[in-house]
């Protein structure tokens, strides 16, 4: 392992009697990965690796998804997984469209207004179907609204964000 590990899912109940889970992911993007990917599975709630996993089939199901791991033969081995979560080195993330960007990229950024007004650090997104918004911790806590017409630039080669100046936070 040479890069960053990125939390990519959360493993629930398992999944019939095969080895299945269910998991809830971060990101829209796991049904693009293919079967033989290397995947991590952390040590409870760290971004420890507990175990080097081979992908063999993820579907959608639900709200989630189920994934099958070459490793994972039977529902007893499943159950022993719940909570943990599920790791991708951050090389091996699918490249997003130009102006999108992982969580992980975001949080802790700076913040500053165009005018150059520094308001604090993105300490949470929240997702709340419409458009994400970004919970910024500075002298006070505001939320704004990661939509084009309030996030002017999402620079991570600089390392910060810069937003237009909102009428009220």
């Amino acid at each position: 392992m040479a890069s960053r590990l990125v939390r990519i899912a959360k493993i629930g109940e398992p999944f019939g009697i095969k080895g299945g889970l269910k998991i809830w992911p971060f990101y829209d993007y796991l049904l693009d990965l293919k079967k033989g990917q290397r995947i991590y599975l952390s040590w409870r709630d760290t971004l420890i690796v507990k175990k080097e996993l081979s992908l063999e089939y993820i579907r959608k199901h639900n709200k989630g998804f189920v994934v099958y791991f070459t490793e994972i033969t039977n529902r007893t081995d499943a159950e022993k997984l719940k909570g943990n979560w599920l790791l991708l080195e951050e090389e091996d993330l699918p490249v997003l469209p130009e102006g999108y960007f992982y969580s992980y990229q975001i949080m802790g950024l700076p913040v500053y207004e165009l005018e150059g007004k520094y308001l604090g650090t993105v300490r949470e997104i929240l997702e709340t179907g419409s458009n994400d918004v970004f919970v910024v911790e500075g002298e006070e806590e505001i939320c704004i609204p990661a939509i084009k017409d309030v996030v002017i630039k999402v620079d991570l080669n600089e390392g910060k964000i810069i937003i237009k100046k909102m009428q009220e936070y």
